[in-house]
């Protein structure tokens, strides 16, 4: 594997400054984004040629005017980054940082002005332009969600304080992002996780041969936890496209507990999107396949999947049945739990399979059983769901879409995620056409349903 490039003339001026940070945010556009911006697509959306692109993120032009910047600031999706660094640029332009830094960086021990360039070698040569970019103010400025991630491993790199995580580390940075990921609003979690798909992903460019499993098994895990951010805000596509790359991780990790995560999940999103339910039982069958006869919370997942699936169908002896199974390797599983596989999600489980089946008393043990246990917001709100959906099943329509407004309602608006709300539509899915407009609940309900809908 080639040794990293090095960084050491990126800054030789505002113009190599500006071309980085272009070049930066069309990098993370994927991230930042869900989709990839290759420099004939970025040429392509701001009216340049895919050669001018070039020169541009090289500091070899500039753009001719602010329309064109604000142009190129558009199709990045950048918010603002290059528009506001653009006065800057414009008036320094091409000229040099070190004679830009002649007024600013005076004090910095070590970098007066009477050190003789011939004795500073390259990392020196960088350290000495992002200190100097830092007197200019310009390390404010970031290119990744406004968090200014890039330039500060640039910057770590330039220090000598950077340094690789450990594979363990990697697991506890996960640990991390999975409990923020249960207990605060998504789009909270969204960019906390960007950064560090980006900083794995520069890990695996590097990396010796004997890491490579273990950094591909965590990025198996941060890209499923992406797509679970992305799944919750609504954005399907890009949530699939997460997915893929987080069976393609979990597979060249090798190990079959992530693989079978990978895929258990796929088949858990599909069951709260168009997908018909035949597609989330083929789904978590295949995960079953690949999991082969371990008791694991992936396998685990795969079978609830499978009971969910089947009880949407309308298939209750069979879903019974697999819930059953569940229970019995409920009993089974060791102690150890990984990937976030809660004590709440076998009673979640047989909350579901009852309340689609119809079972009241049933369903109303379950669900007390898992609420007793419950501790995020999101298996909170749909077990409370649940409840609209058996009472619906029952024949009180009025009565379970008053639950679900009700649910709605109290339910924190930045923790309205689309799978609870899939849920509270489905309320209305269980009610006869013909016997929907009789109803009173209605009005209110599909009223905070509509104000609650993701952007």
């Amino acid at each position: 594997m080639p040794a990293p490039r090095k960084n050491s003339d990126r800054y030789r001026s505002m113009a190599h400054y500006f071309g980085a940070l272009i070049r930066d945010l069309r990098d993370s556009y994927e991230l930042r984004i869900g989709e990839p911006m290759t420099v004939a697509q970025l040429a392509d959306r701001a009216g340049y040629s895919a050669s001018m692109i070039g020169q541009l993120e090289r500091g070899e032009s500039l753009p001719d005017s602010g329309r064109r910047v604000q142009e190129l600031d558009d199709a990045l999706r950048a918010g603002g980054e290059l528009r506001k660094v653009w006065p800057l640029v414009q008036r320094l332009g091409h000229r040099t940082i070190d004679d830009l830094a002649t007024a600013t960086n005076r004090g910095i021990e070590g970098y007066r002005d009477n050190q003789s360039e011939a004795h500073v070698d390259g990392d020196d040569m960088e350290r000495r332009h992002l200190f100097q970019l830092a007197g200019l103010g310009l390390l404010t400025q970031g290119s990744l969600s406004g968090t200014g991630e890039p330039i500060r491993r640039m910057l770590e790199r330039a220090l000598g304080t950077a340094h690789d995580l450990t594979i363990e580390d990697w697991e506890a940075v996960c640990t991390g992002h999975l409990h923020a990921l249960l207990h605060q609003p998504a789009a909270r979690v969204r960019d906390h996780l960007a950064v560090d798909l980006a900083a794995v992903r520069q890990e695996l460019l590097r990396t010796a041969s004997e890491r490579a499993g273990g950094l591909a098994r965590v990025a198996a895990w941060l890209s499923v936890m992406y797509a679970n951010v992305l799944w919750r805000l609504g954005e399907h596509g890009a949530g699939q496209r997460w997915l893929v790359t987080a069976r393609h991780a979990a597979d060249a990790s090798g190990d079959l507990d992530m693989r079978v995560w990978a895929r258990g999940t796929e088949a858990m999103f599909a069951l709260y999107s168009p997908l018909s339910g035949q597609a989330v039982l083929e789904l978590a069958r295949d995960a079953q396949a690949v999991a082969g006869a371990g008791v694991t919370p992936a396998r685990m997942r795969a079978v609830a999947m499978e009971a969910q699936a089947l009880a949407v169908l309308g298939r209750r002896r069979e879903a019974q049945e697999r819930l059953l199974h569940l229970h019995e390797l409920a009993d089974r599983r060791p102690a150890a739990e990984r990937f976030g596989w809660t004590d709440d999600a076998v009673w979640f489980t047989a909350s579901w399979v009852h309340s689609y089946g119809g079972a009241i008393e049933a369903a109303r043990e379950a669900r007390d059983n898992a609420l007793a246990l419950v501790t995020t917001y999101q298996n909170s709100a749909n077990l409370q769901l649940h409840e609209a959906l058996s009472v619906s099943k029952s024949g009180r329509h009025d009565k379970a879409l008053a639950i679900a407004t009700q649910v709605i309602s109290d339910l924190d608006p930045a923790h309205r995620t689309y799978p609870i709300l899939h849920t509270a539509r489905s309320v209305l899915t269980t009610i006869p056409v013909e016997k929907r407009r009789a109803l009173p609940a209605l009005p209110d309900y599909r009223a905070v349903i509509t104000a609650s809908a993701p952007a």
